[in-house]
């Protein structure tokens, strides 16, 4: 008989719910919650969860180590060669697809890749790839996407906006790219799918609206069958109809919210600490010198190092697997704690520092887990997008822009960068910046 992974003993088990994986639920995975998200940062909850790991890597080893769940297999993964291993191994033997995501994404997005298995999975998966140009260093009508983040941005001038005011100009700029100019003001389809995406929160225990899902489905047909010249759903392959190429769009709508804030909080450090603003300004005025934004591309990424938009990621085990002589059941579904790993200070000397850099001279690409956008064969097709995106965002702000932020997030970003950072509670000052000289 195969000897099982450690176990959580009960008040082990109970601790980590309440240090790891509780605030994770009470933050919302799929849309976050303001309120929770100011609690969260109060009680440091980022910091509470790596020392929590570090307590349990040294009673149970690197694990993974089980928790006592009724009705669930629960792997919680503490080795940074676990996170390369399910990644890399992912869809088989260790599936995107679990329960709780499955419970959760098909509140909005039913035939996503993400809540598909094999063989199906992979039709998908291309699907995705082809329309969002994943191997390709820019998108094919990315120089419209470059304007687009430009007029929307241009009406910044002048204005102190906090995130709800700067979410409804990033969802425009967002609407534009995904689904063309024509629902650039259609606020009703993001106000649906935050509405689902909030009863995606509590997975297979949240509401179904089943009304709000059919409108919301078939006004997104609609803007993929007229196809507008330019968009992304332009790109899609719209002649695969057992792949349900238009359930694939709600999930790029889904990401690109959670760009959105990364990039706010990028703007809250930029406006703290000004010196940072120097090379992204020097980038833009020549932009021929990088085409494709490296400086402005490594300090979004890191926003996404430092505070992660993915809390966790998820993977289950449809067979009985196999770590360091130890058997995890099949049907285990492993947990990957980003902020664990991405700002642990034991293994990363730049954990707690605001350092774009090293995504531009490989110190992110090191043994340790980064993983802002995952890795291996499910690691995010539209990386390149969003990347394009958010990068053009924060280059024309900086160039356009003096930031003036609120006194007290100044305060919160003057050092160390916090564990936790609730974007919600950010206002920034939009004035104009002189020319070049």
């Amino acid at each position: 008989m195969p000897t099982l992974l450690p176990t959580a003993s009960a008040p082990d088990s109970a601790r980590i719910l309440r240090d790891v994986l509780g605030p994770v639920v009470a933050q919302g995975p799929i849309l976050r919650r303001p309120g929770l998200g100011a609690l969260a940062e109060k009680l440091r909850v980022d910091d509470r969860a790596l020392h929590r790991v570090r307590r349990l890597r040294r009673r149970y080893g690197d694990g993974p180590v089980l928790l006592r769940i009724p009705g669930r297999t629960i792997a919680l993964v503490l080795a940074a060669d676990d996170v390369h291993r399910l990644l890399r191994q992912t869809p088989e033997p260790f599936a995107a697809a679990t329960g709780l995501k499955i419970g959760a994404l098909t509140h909005f997005q039913p035939h996503a890749v993400l809540v598909t298995n094999p063989p199906l999975r992979f039709g998908r998966r291309e699907l995705n790839e082809k329309a969002l140009d994943s191997h390709l260093p820019a998108h094919r009508h990315g120089h419209r996407f470059v304007d687009v983040v430009h007029q929307e941005l241009d009406g910044l001038h002048g204005r102190t906006l906090g995130w709800n005011e700067f979410r409804d100009v990033w969802s425009r700029v967002v609407r534009r790219i995904v689904l063309g100019d024509a629902a650039r003001n259609d606020v009703e389809l993001t106000e649906q799918l935050d509405q689902l995406r909030a009863d995606a929160n509590w997975a297979q225990l949240g509401r179904d609206h089943d009304a709000v899902r059919a409108r919301f489905l078939a006004a997104l047909s609609q803007y993929v069958d007229r196809a507008e010249t330019g968009s992304l759903v332009d790109a899609l392959d719209r002649e695969s109809e057992s792949l349900d190429p238009a359930g694939q769009v709600p999930h790029w709508l889904f990401a690109f919210d959670a760009a959105g804030i990364a990039l706010w909080r990028l703007l809250a450090v930029l406006g703290t600490h000004r010196s940072r603003l120097e090379p992204l300004v020097a980038e833009a005025h020549h932009p021929e010198a990088s085409p494709l934004l490296a400086e402005a591309g490594a300090a979004m990424q890191e926003s996404l190092r430092l505070w992660p938009t993915t809390l966790v990621v998820l993977r289950q085990s449809h067979e009985d697997t196999e770590w360091r002589g130890r058997t995890a059941p099949a049907g285990t579904e492993f947990v990957i704690v980003s902020s664990v790993f991405h700002r642990d200070d034991d293994a990363l000397e730049f954990a707690n520092r605001f350092e774009p850099a090293v995504w531009l001279d490989g110190r992110a690409d090191g043994p340790w887990p980064i993983i802002p956008f995952s890795e291996g064969p499910a690691e995010c097709p539209g990386r390149n997008v969003v990347l394009l995106a958010t990068s053009t965002a924060v280059s024309h702000i900086a160039s356009s822009y003096d930031l003036d932020v609120d006194p007290a997030t100044r305060t919160k970003l003057a050092g160390a960068m916090p564990g936790t950072f609730n974007h919600a509670g950010v206002r920034i000052g939009f004035w104009t910046r002189p020319g070049p000289p």
